[in-house]
């Protein structure tokens, strides 16, 4: 069993490093890979575990970046080299606490009292901090959706966007520290088809985009298959990945949770030479 995407308390999951390759090892799966958001502190840990148990951990982050087609584009950056790869990661979390910050001064400007240390405490930690993390800091409840329509979406009252990396800058990234680069769950961040097919066709031509998550649990069976084509006409690696949060997590809480529909498997992107 392949599965190329998780997350550990690194990022916004619910397991050590260490622990979710114990859980990928005892639910079958053979080749995985911890791609925390913007970090790879759990890497080494999660790779030593992953040896033990017999399985493969690939090294790994998932990096957020922005596009025109969507403002929280991710892209997955695999086989990196940690040295390389460690000051983006850095300076994308710095990003990443710094629109925080500027979140929720736009909030507290509005009436809804939340600190930053309230939202650092819902996140667990300060460089894994997100628009969640601080709806949730804020009393937004269980469905954070109509929080998010108020204040924290495009146009919305509190919203700010992310101003680095842009998605062709975080492949070219992934590439200078000798990875893989992968677009994760096109059509979780990108709905509209063509919107799909522009986006890979762009970072194909203008930085080598190598591959797609195209096997995803909320992708259905249209958007598996037009996955698929692209990577036919492309030459791309067709990934796949449960995004694996934790075992109660409420959306990603089970490994090998993705449907192949039975037009084709997940593929490992081989390793640059």
């Amino acid at each position: 069993m392949i599965d190329l995407q998780a997350h550990s308390t690194v990022s916004d999951g619910q397991l050590e490093p260490g622990d979710v390759a114990r859980s990928a090892a005892e639910a079958g799966v053979t080749v995985m890979s911890l791609t925390d958001h913007d970090g790879i502190a759990g890497v080494e840990e999660a790779t030593r575990v992953a040896g033990e148990l017999g399985i493969e951990n690939v090294p790994g982050t998932e990096m957020s970046c922005v596009h025109k087609y969507s403002e929280d584009l991710h892209i997955c950056g695999y086989w990196v080299d940690l040295v390389k790869i460690a000051l983006a990661c850095t300076r994308a979390q710095q990003e990443r606490v710094d629109r925080a910050k500027e979140i929720i001064a736009n909030l507290n400007s509005h009436g809804v009292e939340v600190t930053f240390e309230d939202a650092v405490a819902q996140a667990g930690a300060a460089d894994a901090i997100g628009r969640p993390h601080i709806a949730r800091a804020a009393g937004a409840g269980p469905d954070l959706g109509p929080f998010f329509e108020e204040y924290l979406v495009p146009g919305a009252k509190a919203f700010v966007a992310r101003k680095w990396p842009s998605a062709e800058e975080a492949v070219e990234l992934i590439h200078g520290a000798g990875g893989v680069a992968v677009v994760a769950h096109p059509y979780w961040d990108v709905k509209d088809p063509a919107q799909v097919r522009d986006l890979v066709e762009s970072l194909v031509r203008d930085v080598g985009l190598d591959g797609i998550e195209t096997f995803y649990p909320p992708h259905t069976a249209e958007q598996t298959k037009h996955c698929l084509e692209l990577c036919e006409e492309f030459d791309l690696v067709a990934t796949g990945s449960s995004d694996f949060h934790g075992p109660t997590h409420k959306t990603f809480s089970r490994w090998g949770a993705y449907d192949s529909y039975g037009l084709g498997e997940p593929q490992v992107p081989d390793r640059p030479s």
